[in-house]
């Protein structure tokens, strides 16, 4: 039940957004910088495809291979690692909201991506 839960979640954290984010992207509505878009929307992209293997992790259903999904969690870790060194998007989020609350935001997602990186764990290997 949990991993369903935190499947849903993620799902709706992740996919149901982007086809306004894109609508905001055309219409000139996201006053962001281009970087901070191209970060944000490569992330999304990214993070729903190990979707796909947590879907798998669910249902018992082989997607791809296990390499593939190895290097998909390796890659994932270190996008995980990397902003707290360099990030354009948590920047600008902390010149919008300051620099607390976005460490609280920044906290918060990296507990909710928690479930995604686990499932693509045990399914991979």
């Amino acid at each position: 039940m949990f991993w369903q839960v935190s499947f849903w979640i993620l799902v709706a954290l992740i996919v149901l957004p982007l086809p306004f984010k894109v609508f905001e992207y055309v219409s000139g509505k996201d006053k962001s910088p281009r970087i901070v878009k191209v970060e944000e929307f490569s992330n999304a992209i990214f993070m729903a495809l190990g979707l796909v293997a947590f879907h798998g992790f669910i249902t018992d259903t082989v997607y791809l291979t296990p390499a593939f999904w190895q290097g998909w969690l390796v890659i994932a870790i270190v996008w995980s690692v990397l902003p707290n060194f360099w990030s354009p998007k948590l920047a600008y989020a902390a010149e919008v909201m300051g620099k607390n609350k976005m460490r609280v935001m920044a906290g918060a997602s990296c507990i909710l991506y928690l479930p995604l990186l686990l499932a693509v764990y045990f399914y991979a290997f």
